[in-house]
């Protein structure tokens, strides 16, 4: 009887990772299509090419768009792997959030077309999709926390984390929808970080 619950258990988190791997490459393959634009994306090609019936994808994402923007919480979450080690070489905070806004802005123009259609999912994002929208202001938030405070943040560290996040979202924004440009993009985050470096976080606790 042990052993029967053991091996269930064992199938239990094949299963699991089964379709994690499945979701993973349905993700990818999303990516992949959205680099294209947003209408170069269809649920039965992406199940196609993921090697998994249309379906399937459904089980996962209840729409394109639901999709999508998971696709841009997965970018994300590539983003803020890509930063830590290279923060934790810059000494001055307010240097260190600027190359983890730059992160995010590279991040977009590199693939306009992709960031056009995963932000514009984003905007439309209904209940079904509000988990991973969340998902991706809260990464984003995190990011900026992390490179100010590192380890040690407080609520301080936070709040100001969760304004330069904002700012950042609505950078992408105007960026995709040719409100903004580049330089203008950083120059906005740049003004912003300066202003909170000489106001606020010199008199942020640091870590002991």
């Amino acid at each position: 009887m042990v052993s029967r619950h053991a091996g269930d258990s064992n199938a239990t988190v094949e299963l699991t990772a089964a379709r994690q791997q499945r979701r993973a490459r349905i993700i990818a393959v999303a990516i992949d299509s959205a680099a294209h634009g947003y209408d170069a994306v269809h649920i039965r090609v992406v199940a196609e090419r993921a090697g998994v019936a249309a379906s399937t994808v459904y089980q996962y994402f209840s729409s394109k768009d639901h999709l999508l923007v998971a696709c841009l919480d997965e970018m994300v979450a590539a983003w803020e792997l890509s930063v830590r080690a290279e923060t934790r070489r810059i000494s001055d905070p307010y240097r260190r959030l600027l190359h983890v806004a730059d992160t995010v802005t590279r991040g977009l123009l590199s693939a306009p077309l992709l960031a056009s259609a995963v932000t514009r999912a984003y905007l439309s994002a209904d209940s079904a999709a509000s988990a991973h929208a969340n998902s991706v202001r809260h990464r984003l938030s995190q990011m900026m926390t992390a490179a100010l405070a590192g380890t040690c943040a407080t609520d301080q560290h936070a709040e100001i984390g969760d304004l330069i996040a904002d700012l950042c979202v609505a950078n992408m924004l105007a960026l995709v929808q040719g409100r903004a440009t580049a330089v203008e993009a950083r120059h906005r985050l740049e003004r912003t970080i300066a202003v909170l470096s000489r106001h606020r976080v010199e008199e942020l606790p640091h870590c002991s």
